[in-house]
This record gives C-alpha cells, sequence and structure tokens, in this order.
C-alpha cells in the first residue's frame, strides 16, 4: 500500500533518554528539531525495546530485527557454551552476533552504508561502506571486559589545588628557573605528573592499562599583572613562550595536536584544556584537559582516519565528561560546553560523510543520555517522590540543565537531518529508557541465605560450594552443573530441584527493609522464550525485579516509577510514514528493522523476527482501539514541573 519509497535511511540512536520527557520537550519548543520530526512523522508511545533493558542487546536487536535469544548478545559479556561462568568474552566483538546486520542487506542490494559508534558492531561485517567506532560506547574507547571502558590515548584530568574525587593535586610555590616570562608582578610554579589512566573511574587498575608513557611532568605557572593572579601557563618545559597554552579563567585552549610516547611507539593525539578556576590568591586553580585522543584510531577503510582527524579530531571518549560533573570537577557551562563538543563531532563527521560518499544507509549511536542520568543527573535527585530528592530549588536547575543537555544533541540533530535531505527515512530511536533508583537487593545474597550459593570472606562467590550462580551479563541464574563447568557441583539428577529450589528462594524473599517482594517473577529458560530469551547464552532461571528495584535501567521495557519510564523513545518520519501521529499500539525492538526494510524494498534481515508497523505508515487505517492516557504517571510530573504557578518554570 505504500506507493513513496524513501532513496535513503537515516539511524539516528539516543541511549537512554527518558522518552516521555523527550517529547515534552520538544512540545513546549526547547527541541526544534525533534518537534519539526514529530509534526512531520510519527512517534511511538508504548515503544517496549527487549529484556533486559541494557544497551549491548537491544542496539543489536534494533539493527537486526531478531530477538536476544536468537542474536545472542546477552549483555556487556558473553558466556559461551563450553566455557566457565568466570570467562566471560566481550559482547563489543561483532563476530559474537548470530543475526544479520541491516548493513548487510543494505550491501547485498547493491549499497553502502556509513556507521558510527554503533555498539557491538567492530570489526566491521561490510565490504561496501565506511565505519568509526563500535568497539565501545564513544568514539576512542574500547570495551573490552576487566574494567568499565578504555580510553584510547588516555582519560580526562583535572589538574586542581582543591580535594575532589580522582583528580591531580597541584601545589603552588615560588616560580624560579622560567624563561621568557612576561613583565610581571609575581609568578608562581607548580609540577605535577599527569595520570594518563585510560580509566579515571578504574583507579590504579585504570593506571596500569596505560600507553602513553610520556612527557611527564607537566608544568603549571599563574602570573599576576598587578591585579592578582589572572593568567595560568601549561607546558611541558619551563619555557613560557613554548606553553601548550596560556588560559584565563573560564577560557578553553584551541584544539592541542602533539605527540606522545607510548607502549607503541610515538603516537599524535589531540585534546583541549580549560582553566574552569583561578582565584586571584591562586588557592582555588582547577584546570580540566579532556580526554587525550587518538589520532589515528581504527576504521574501516583503515586510510578513513585520515580523513576524519582533518574535519574534527577531537573524537575523545566521553564518559569523563558526565564523571567530571558529578565529582565536582568543573560547573555546568564547562559541563554544556563539552556536550556540545561530544556532538559536534558527530554532526562534523557524518555531514562531511554523508556530503561526499554515495550511501543507501546512515546508523549513528549517540550514548550521552545514558550517562547523563547515570553520573551527572541522576532521576532520583529531581524525583519529588524519590527520598533522594534534592528539592525544589536544585531539582529546578537541574531540569533547565536536562533541557539545555537535550538541546546540544537537538542541535546534531539538526544538523544530520539536513545533510540527509527530504527523501530520507529518518528514524530516532533508543535502546530504553531510564528510571530513578530507589531500593537495591543483592541476588547472590538472596541466594546465599537460602543455601544455594557460598559466598568468601571478601564477598567474592566461592564457585567450588555454590549450586546457582547469578549471571553478571543477564538478569538470570546459572545451575552449577558439573557436566558444564569445571567448578560444577550439581549432578544432571539434581537440575530441577536445583532450578525449584533457585525459584522459590526468588519469589519467598520478602526485603526486610521495606516488606516488599523484590522479585516479579522467576521463571525456567523454557519459559522465558515469551520474553525473548533463550538459546545456550541464557542462564537457567530467568528473574525480573520490580521497578522500585535495580539500577536505572535493565528491568521490563514496561517498568514505569516516578519520573522514569524504561519505554523507548521512537520517531519515523519520511515517505511513506504518516504525519503528525502519535502511535499507541505496542512496537518492539525487533520491528525497527523490519518496518525500515518494508519502507524502501529491502528484504528483512535473515534473522529477524520482528513485524512491519504498519498503522504508522501511509496507507493503513489508524488505530481504533482506545487506551487508558499514556504516561499518565509521568505527566503528573510535568504538570508540577510546568503549569504549577509556585513549582518549576523552565526557561527557553
Amino acid at each position: 500500500m505504500v506507493c513513496l519509497k524513501p532513496k535513503r535511511i537515516v539511524i539516528i540512536g539516543l541511549d537512554a533518554p527518558i522518552a516521555y520527557r523527550v517529547y515534552e520537550y520538544s512540545r513546549k519548543g526547547f527541541l526544534p528539531n525533534l518537534s519539526k520530526l514529530m509534526k512531520e512523522g510519527v512517534h511511538a508511545v508504548n515503544f517496549l525495546t527487549s529484556y533486559p533493558t541494557v544497551t549491548p542487546q537491544n542496539w543489536t536487536s534494533i539493527i537486526t530485527g531478531a530477538n536476544i535469544g536468537t542474536h545472542g548478545v546477552t549483555g556487556f559479556g558473553i558466556h559461551l557454551p563450553g566455557e566457565d561462568l568466570t570467562n566471560l568474552r566481550s559482547a563489543f566483538d561483532s563476530s559474537l552476533c548470530r543475526a544479520e546486520f541491516l548493513w548487510n542487506v543494505v550491501e547485498e542490494a547493491g549499497g553502502s552504508s556509513i556507521v558510527v559508534n554503533w555498539p557491538c558492531s567492530w570489526p566491521p561485517t561490510f565490504k561496501q561502506g565506511w565505519q568509526i567506532g563500535g568497539y565501545g560506547l564513544s568514539m576512542n574507547e574500547w570495551r573490552r571486559g576487566g574494567i568499565l571502558y578504555e580510553a584510547d590515548l588516555c582519560d580526562g584530568q583535572l589538574f586542581t589545588t582543591l580535594d575532589l574525587p580522582y583528580s591531580i593535586k597541584i601545589v603552588f610555590r615560588k616560580a624560579s628557573g622560567w624563561e621568557n616570562l612576561p613583565s610581571c608582578t609575581d609568578a608562581l610554579e607548580a609540577e605535577a605528573e599527569p595520570v594518563y589512566s585510560v580509566c579515571v573511574r578504574a583507579g590504579k587498575r585504570g593506571v596500569e592499562l596505560a600507553k602513553v608513557k610520556a612527557p611527564s611532568p607537566w608544568y603549571f605557572l599563574v602570573l599576576d599583572y598587578g591585579e592578582g593572579f589572572t593568567e595560568l601557563a601549561v607546558s611541558w618545559k619551563k619555557d613560557y613562550e613554548k606553553a601548550l597554552c596560556r588560559l584565563r579563567e573560564g577560557e578553553w585552549s584551541p584544539v592541542i595536536i602533539k605527540e606522545f610516547e607510548t607502549v607503541d611507539g610515538k603516537v599524535k593525539g589531540a585534546f583541549r584544556c580549560k582553566l574552569v578556576e583561578l582565584s586571584r590568591d591562586a588557592s582555588r586553580v582547577r584546570l580540566f584537559v579532556t580526554p587525550i585522543c587518538n589520532l589515528s584510531f581504527p576504521t574501516y577503510p583503515e586510510d578513513l582516519v585520515e580523513e576524519i582527524v582533518k574535519v574534527n579530531p577531537l573524537a575523545f571518549p566521553s564518559h569523563i565528561v558526565y564523571d567530571g560533573l558529578g565529582w565536582g570537577w568543573f560547573d555546568e557551562k564547562t559541563f554544556l560546553e563539552l556536550v556540545e563538543m561530544e556532538h559536534k563531532w558527530f554532526s562534523d563527521v557524518l555531514t562531511y560523510l554523508m556530503k561526499t560518499r554515495d550511501w543507501k544507509l546512515v546508523a549513528v549511536h549517540m550514548h550521552a543520555p545514558d550517562w547523563f542520568y547515570h553520573y551527572a543527573v541522576q532521576p532520583e535527585i529531581i524525583d519529588p517522590s524519590n527520598p533522594k530528592y534534592v528539592g525544589d530549588k536544585k531539582a529546578r536547575k537541574l531540569v533547565n540543565l536536562e533541557i539545555e543537555f537535550y538541546k546540544a544533541i537537538d542541535k546534531a540533530i539538526g544538523r544530520i537531518l539536513e545533510a540527509a535531505g527530504p527523501e530520507a527515512l529518518i528514524v530516532v530511536v533508543s535502546d530504553h529508557g531510564v528510571k530513578p533508583r530507589i531500593y537495591e537487593v543483592n541476588v547472590a545474597q538472596v541466594l546465599a541465605e537460602a543455601g544455594l550459593l557460598v559466598l568468601k570472606d571478601d564477598g567474592s562467590i566461592d564457585y567450588s560450594k555454590s549450586k546457582a550462580i547469578p549471571g553478571w551479563e543477564g538478569p538470570w541464574i546459572y545451575v552449577n552443573l558439573k557436566e558444564k563447568f569445571s567448578h560444577g557441583i550439581v549432578s544432571l539428577e539434581e537440575y530441577e530441584e536445583v532450578r525449584e529450589a533457585i525459584i522459590n528462594a526468588l519469589l519467598g524473599y520478602i526485603d526486610p527493609k521495606t516488606g516488599l517482594r523484590p522479585f516479579l517473577f522467576a521463571l525456567r529458560k523454557e519459559d522465558a522464550r515469551i520474553l525473548g530469551l533463550y538459546g545456550p547464552r541464557i542462564g537457567d532461571v530467568v528473574y525480573a525485579l520490580r521497578p522500585e528495584y535495580g539500577s536505572h535501567h535493565g528491568q521490563l521495557p514496561t517498568t514505569e516509577v516516578g519520573i522514569g519510564s524504561l519505554k523507548g523513545l521512537l520517531i519515523m518520519k519520511g515517505p511513506g510514514v504518516k504525519k503528525g501521529y502519535t502511535l499507541k499500539r505496542t512496537v518492539h525492538a525487533v520491528d525497527i528493522a523490519p518496518t525500515i526494510c518494508y519502507l524502501v524494498g529491502l528484504r528483512a534481515p535473515k534473522n529477524a523476527e520482528g513485524a512491519v508497523i504498519y498503522q504508522a505508515l501511509e496507507g493503513f487505517p489508524d488505530e481504533e482501539v482506545e487506551e487508558e492516557k499514556v504516561f499518565k504517571i509521568q505527566r503528573k510530573f510535568f504538570k508540577k514541573e510546568y503549569e504549577d504557578t509556585e513549582s518549576f518554570k523552565v526557561k527557553s
């Protein structure tokens, strides 16, 4: 029934936005590009991503149309049959995905793809196209397991006189031995050993994995020209004229490109510095150095990187941007400047490639919302119903920050849309949403109290004495079978008995602090097929937590609690798509790829299990089933934020 066919496809993936908040901000006019997409296309209010609602699983389901049990990407780590539970493979290795990717369908039809930062897609699976990233969640970042992430070349750093988490302390003294000093009233110096860590949050382990060895130390010079200390110079030598940059409070350096000594020899890296704070007596100094970005990061084809770094060399691993705000490294203005830099890189590179290549598909993933809600502004602190709520005054400020944050992303999306042109199919989609943290439950402790698991004195699991082992990579429990694991202690004859005991332990557990039962259900593996979970990479018992329990996401995709919702964001616009339509029917992550293929006239990926979202398309009847007003719980919070005279007033 669809007559017009889009000539091109643009998929923009946003990781973990709270969908209804983005829709509301768009309606209010804060996000003009997303607002235009909603007015000219379709947005879904019951978009349910795969369970568990976690990054690797869902981006793989979206781009393959396959359930988790089929594609086999079960979490950040993947347990392969025949290996012990202590051995997990990184999900970011594309060879572990057992389903066909959408870009391979495009290639078969003679088209080329541009793939940027799509999780779990490296090494590339196509020959006809261009790929940057896919081995981490942001640029110049690897996810190999062991630690949270590995920045390439170096994570961000803060040099400061203050006591702040993970920062590098500097102490100023009278300057001496400097060459080419300008005429000034006073000069103080400090020196510090930089921490060339691949992951500041990982502490000692991040430093142990460091690639960069030199230069060291770095020198800092503050100058007083008669009105107190107003300038800071950063240098690798005691020579004012050879300083990397000279800054006043609030200033950013230009992009600095220098050569570093690494374990792999000399490597060029790009970074910027900002003097966040400099008091007139130099007692308060904060100098932020962005991650040092490798200028020879892997791309496909290999020489593509040479073009990209000329377009924009600042492809930094951005996790530290969100950590840094939470740690007090910098203020909100600096944070927003960093968010702008992060997304400018995406729009610079994508618009360049879209204008200089003959492409059929663009797929890009931006992870920023996930880190924003995990590390910068956790939803519980702006949720009036949460015990961790910071109060109306602080919450108003943080809600404004949330809007400004989304504005930076919306700006980048606008540039990408302009490059795509009016005949492209645009799909803006997320892998899950976010909810506030309220209560926690320790699954290992629950199993230990039931006598199914033994903990060592250090709190780790004793595999040689435990019958049931929680899956680190997903919401399931493994029976510690002798036939499967070298550490196994359970015989096949005991298998069903142990599974029954696991299910009883989970369902029977009552949280002594709340009086609630944290576990919504516990299913035998074969019964979990209804959730899309099956196959040899899944545990023996699958469970789900109540919305109030657990981290910011990972629970059922229908979860809605406080100001949070794990429902996904989905906006579609282009030839063949209805205009200005709110889609209320249930949509699943596995429906995205088949719908795209139907619209553009391609076959669906070989392993796709989703269906075409017909009600979103022109020529098909609108939905006739009346539903209860969507997002009912969340809208009451927006009513408080926007309509009450004594509460939040958000400025445009």
